[in-house]
């Protein structure tokens, strides 16, 4: 029984028209909140709060790591953009360019043996060349239909790399000053708890 795929608006949304239908919690006394780059692939700066962190980061230090972290997800940004401009079937154009060629070499020796004074050594070449073209093009086909290029899932990756990141920084720094970095869970906005 074939399962029926629905669609949802939502889906097609890109980062930035879904950050503008959340809704962003607000920074308390407990947490400072990171809110999100226009695009939705980054974070604000602008989010130091001098009273609750002056005592324990300094604002270029809270900056390097909002840097830092922007630079995880235009990273990973870019290595996805690159992957998809790819062309992963080189080879296999390379060998159907082969077949096209034995193919109509193939056509011309046919042609040769008809209009001319041709021996069926000709019509044995055409053959040949016909079969291995047929081989080739075969080839290529199985391998298209069996392989299939495997795409950076964005959102995950900036989500482990980013977590990794935070890990680091908590255990070197932050958490040494009573501060912790949370990511959330779809990377909308950063968390810094302030213990």
């Amino acid at each position: 029984m074939k399962r029926k795929t629905t669609f949802v608006p939502g889906d097609f949304l890109t980062r930035a028209e879904k950050i503008e239908q959340i809704t962003i919690p607000l920074s308390t006394d407990n947490k400072i909140i990171v809110t999100p780059n226009n695009e939705g692939l980054g974070f604000r700066k602008n989010c130091y709060n001098q009273e609750q962190l002056a005592n324990k980061v300094e604002k270029k230090k809270f900056d390097l790591t909002i840097i830092q972290a922007n630079k995880i997800c235009e990273t990973v940004w870019k290595n996805k953009k690159m992957e998809e401009e790819a062309e992963y079937s080189k080879s296999l154009k390379t060998v159907l360019y082969v077949a096209i060629f034995f193919s109509i070499l193939s056509f011309v020796l046919l042609i040769i043996l008809v209009y001319g004074d041709g021996t069926d050594s000709l019509l044995w070449a055409s053959i040949s060349l016909i079969c291995i073209a047929g081989t080739l093009i075969l080839i290529v086909v199985i391998k298209s239909l069996f392989t299939e290029p495997k795409f950076i899932d964005l959102e995950k990756t900036i989500m482990d790399q980013l977590n990794i990141f935070f890990d680091k920084e908590n255990n070197n720094f932050y958490s040494k000053n009573g501060l912790l970095w949370e990511v959330q869970e779809k990377f909308y906005w950063l968390t810094l708890h302030i213990k």
